[in-house]
């Protein structure tokens, strides 16, 4: 059972140790109800106490040293020398335990034995006739003691090493068909959209030459643009990916950026930097374009104190994104927040389990940084 399915750690625990215990119980009661003679206290300290050292070796190996040593930095050797470790810890662990049992009994049969009182046995040949309490069976010494436990203790760190594999592959598999999922809402939406393209672009090529013939600069241009970007949304196919290329993108920003300027009269503050080499760089399609246009519509963005900044910039393995604007306090758009909301569903199937997105949200100010991996 994934560990993600539950939002506490201890309940996390306390399943898995509930699960590990059962099954630990039901091998070994077989065992226990076939015999002559049922020893329930050994029982109970076999399959219980030594069952759950078992049980902590194996949730500490698959829930926090492999994530962390063959997971996420995939340091083998890392693996393979703390799993040696941790294998002759927790066999020491359970020797120890072995040893503690053996001296609480002997103790316990001591004392049995002094409390019974001294008999002549002369006359009978120097027998008592009384049976004795059994002297408990004492454990092996250490180095055979390791010798024939150290590969059961083996024996769990792979077993937990296959079940964190068996984790990473359910969690790959649901994340792969919530992309097929959202893949196939964006292509039925697009069909939805694609009602009838040709008349829309016709349209729009329509309008275009008819402001052209106008003289309408302004309009003519503010078409164009608007008829790039549906195009971009539209037809721009993403590769196995699900990415599209990053020269693309900017361009579909910046026709944007170029529409919002034929929106006002006057001069926009829109700082748009890139820097590094945007070349052969892919990423997914309309994940950045939200975050601008939540940043001009909620930003201000005619003031040259307060404009919208926007920065890219090209390491070797990500792409760093910030976006910071300052807000004005009108148009408030009461059913908003979808975009961003889309932005931070993507992202979370996209790149599971990482940590890319940071949002400050403050009474003036709006700022995001995003990292995305190339």
């Amino acid at each position: 059972m994934p560990v993600e399915l539950f939002k506490r750690p201890w309940l996390s625990f306390l399943v898995h140790w509930l699960a590990w215990e059962g099954l630990y119980f039901l091998m070994g009661l077989p065992l226990i109800l076939a015999a002559p003679y049922r020893n329930w206290e050994n029982f109970f300290f076999n399959y219980g106490l030594l069952g759950s050292v078992n049980f902590l070796l194996f949730y500490g190996c698959a829930f926090y040293l492999i994530p962390a040593l063959f997971i996420k930095r995939k340091n083998i050797w890392a693996l393979v020398i703390s799993s040696l470790l941790l294998a002759f810890l927790f066999t020491f662990i359970k020797y120890r335990l072995e040893m503690w049992n053996f001296e609480t009994k002997l103790a316990e049969v001591k004392a049995a034995i002094s409390r019974i009182p001294a008999i002549d046995t002369t006359a009978t040949g120097g027998k008592t006739g009384r049976q004795f309490p059994a002297t408990p069976v004492s454990p092996m010494q250490w180095n055979s003691y390791v010798r024939a436990y150290i590969s059961f203790s083996f024996l769990i760190i792979i077993i937990a090493f296959a079940y964190r594999l068996l984790l990473v592959w359910y969690g790959h598999e649901k994340v792969r068909k919530d992309l097929e999922n959202q893949k196939l809402q964006a292509e039925l939406s697009f069909l939805k959209m694609q009602i009838n393209p040709h008349f829309l672009f016709n349209a729009l090529n329509n309008i275009y030459s008819m402001a052209v013939l106008e003289r309408a600069q302004k309009t003519s241009n503010g078409i164009m643009k608007l008829s790039e970007m549906i195009r971009y949304m539209l037809y721009e196919k993403e590769d196995e990916q699900y990415r599209v290329t990053l020269d693309k993108e900017i361009s579909h920003i910046n026709n944007f950026i170029d529409l919002q300027k034929l929106r006002y009269e006057g001069e926009l503050f829109i700082h748009f930097i890139i820097e590094g080499d945007i070349t052969g760089r892919k990423v997914p399609p309309l994940l950045l374009f939200p975050l601008i246009e939540n940043a001009c519509k909620h930003g201000i963005v005619q003031d040259p104190a307060k404009p919208v900044s926007i920065q890219i910039t090209i390491m070797d393995k990500f792409l760093n994104f910030s976006i910071h604007n300052f807000k004005n306090d009108f148009l408030k758009d009461q059913t908003g927040g979808i975009g961003l909301v889309n932005v931070q569903k993507r992202l979370s199937l996209l790149y599971p389990q990482q940590d890319l997105l940071h949002i400050q949200n403050t009474r003036k100010e709006f700022d995001v940084q995003l990292q995305l991996p190339l």
